[in-house]
């Protein structure tokens, strides 16, 4: 997969995983947001990493000669990746071989097969179906078994790592090259059963059939071959194939595709090597010897034919692959988490309601606090449903309508308790001035009293409030005269109600309005008779009416500023 492809699958990562973390993920604001950071670190490591990887290997060993001689993108033909220990020889000082059947690229160390894939695959996506590795073993350059077997299962493992990194099974190949006279190839496949051999234009041949094609002069040596040959498979069955499959190892077993097995005369040879030792102990037979002539490899191309196709996924399809598996995976949490906080609103407003009906109606002081907690879920829930739920209550599952009518429907048969009788205001008791005084008089009529009695009977004294007579005239006359006389018509009454009743004279203030505070228009008669009036009303003043109060007349200044003496 190409490095935007991948950077383009981390960025939609980190973006989900934002997303979760701030809107759905129910969990304090400071631990979303550390899962928030969390996740923008972590992308952005990855972000590094997969830049990293095609830039490493330019610095790795024959990377530059590596990449300059590389196919091109569109290279559709088998990419086997060598080693061993006579890869060198193969390759003829060069970091990639290609030929006719395919292409060979040379890995220095058998434990870098799986770094050299990965960073191949980082600048050649596409080649993620075509790779395949290839071991080739010299068994007469061993002479310690341990070590063999140590390198046969690195192998193994780096094979799996490779699989992992293109997302495919990774055909493995062995090439086995002993020293001896020029020969063809020979193939043990696991697909067939016996021994083939190959020639040049890369035509096989069964095993039987080449030695019977043999002409006399060829014959024997065929024979020699052959021979040679089914010691060299019973060797590799007995000290090579047991590292793949065995189980003591972490790593899969490792199922070969193929075996090839040829005599060169460049391989070269250690003395008491693993390959002569094993010989002469079975079968007493010593190996074909021949003059070391410098040559250049030959590759077993036969094998690259018989490659399984493997189509699979392109590196745009894979990648589709992988977004619609991260979107599905989004919506999965997404609903999860949405579908917890409807819960969490659910059990929190249920809570609310079974709280307030166990409380008695009674019981003012826990039923009100409980009654504002249900207006503030309904208030709540009137927002979701007037401007829509938020993003982490909806997806569909928000309950709000099944919610509120329950809520209000609690709200509604809260009943009040009784209010306590209201204090009585202080009445206002207006006499009309013509049934006390005569006409511009201040002193009281004769037979006036049952008018002040009834107004005695409304006006009750009491600490704290001050018993206010005020007079008033109409606008006939003069003004300030209208001021005085009614003035002294308040204080008449006043007069009377100290000397008729038991309330004290510190109760009382009197105040002459004349005609300014009109209750009734001064153009007509029945207006005029209206305004002149005598009022009775209490004020409040806590100074007013109280036991220990020995005060004169109380008066209030009248618009002009005068004071009653």
């Amino acid at each position: 997969m190409s490095i935007l492809l991948k950077r383009t699958l981390w960025l939609m990562s980190c973006l989900a995983a934002l997303i979760i973390c701030v809107v759905f993920l129910p969990v304090s604001r400071s631990a979303a947001w550390a899962g928030a950071v969390a996740a923008v670190l972590v992308a952005a490591v990855a972000w590094w990493r997969t830049g990293r990887a095609a830039q490493a290997l330019r610095h790795a060993p024959l990377g530059e000669q590596l990449v300059a001689a590389l196919p091109d993108v569109d290279y559709r033909l088998p990419v086997v990746l060598t080693v061993g220990e006579c890869a060198e020889a193969l390759f003829a000082g060069e970091a990639v071989r290609e030929t006719a059947q395919g292409c060979y690229i040379l890995i220095p160390q058998p434990d870098q097969l799986a770094h050299y894939s990965e960073m191949l695959l980082a600048i050649r996506p596409g080649w993620s179906t075509q790779l395949s590795a290839l071991l080739v073993l010299q068994p007469e350059q061993h002479h310690d078994q341990p070590v063999l077997a140590a390198q046969l299962r690195e192998f193994r493992f780096q094979v799996q790592r490779c699989a992992q990194h293109s997302g495919h099974v990774l055909p493995a190949m062995l090439a086995c090259l002993l020293q001896g006279a020029p020969s063809p190839w020979f193939s043990v496949e696991a697909a067939q059963a016996g021994v083939r051999v190959w020639d040049e234009q890369q035509q096989g041949t069964p095993l039987s059939r080449w030695v019977a094609n043999a002409d006399d002069s060829e014959k024997a040596s065929r024979l020699a071959q052959g021979v040679m040959l089914s010691s060299q498979i019973a060797w590799l069955r007995e000290q090579v194939l047991p590292q793949f499959s065995g189980t003591e190892q972490a790593s899969a077993p490792l199922h070969l595709h193929a075996m090839a097995m040829s005599w060169q005369p460049e391989v070269a040879s250690v003395p008491r090597n693993l390959w002569q030792q094993w010989l002469q102990q079975r079968t007493t037979l010593r190996s074909l010897a021949t003059d070391t002539v410098s040559s250049h490899g030959r590759f077993p191309d036969f094998l690259l034919a018989q490659l399984p196709v493997r189509r699979g996924y392109s590196p745009p399809q894979r990648a589709a692959v992988y977004a619609l598996a991260l979107v599905t995976l989004f919506s999965v949490i997404a609903l999860a988490c949405s579908s917890w906080n409807n819960h969490r609103l659910l059990r929190a407003i249920a809570s609310d309601v079974a709280r307030y009906r166990a409380i008695a109606m009674t019981n003012t002081a826990l039923k009100v606090p409980a009654l504002n907690q249900l207006q503030s879920d309904a208030r709540l829930l009137e927002k979701y449903q007037r401007n829509g739920a938020p993003v982490h209550l909806a997806l569909g599952l928000y309950p709000g309508e099944q919610l509120y009518p329950p809520v209000m429907a609690e709200i509604r048969g809260y009943v009040p308790p009784a209010k306590p009788p209201e204090k009585g205001v202080p009445r206002l008791v207006r006499l009309d001035s013509m049934s006390l005084f005569e006409v511009g008089k201040s002193a009281l009529k004769t037979g006036s009293t049952k008018v002040l009695v009834d107004a005695l009977i409304d006006i009750k004294a009491k600490p704290g409030w001050m018993v206010l007579v005020t007079g008033h005239t109409d606008s006939t006359g003069d003004t300030h005269a209208n001021q005085q006389l009614s003035l002294a018509r308040a204080a008449a009454v006043r007069d009377w109600m100290i000397a008729t009743s038991d309330i004290p004279e510190t109760c009382f203030a009197i105040q002459g309005y004349g005609a300014t505070r009109p209750v009734a228009t001064n153009t007509t008669s029945a207006g005029r008779a209206a305004n002149r009036r005598v009022e009775i009303s209490l004020v409040p003043n806590a100074a007013a009416c109280q036991p220990a109060a020995r005060q004169s007349d109380l008066s209030l200044s009248s618009p002009s500023g005068d004071k009653n003496p």
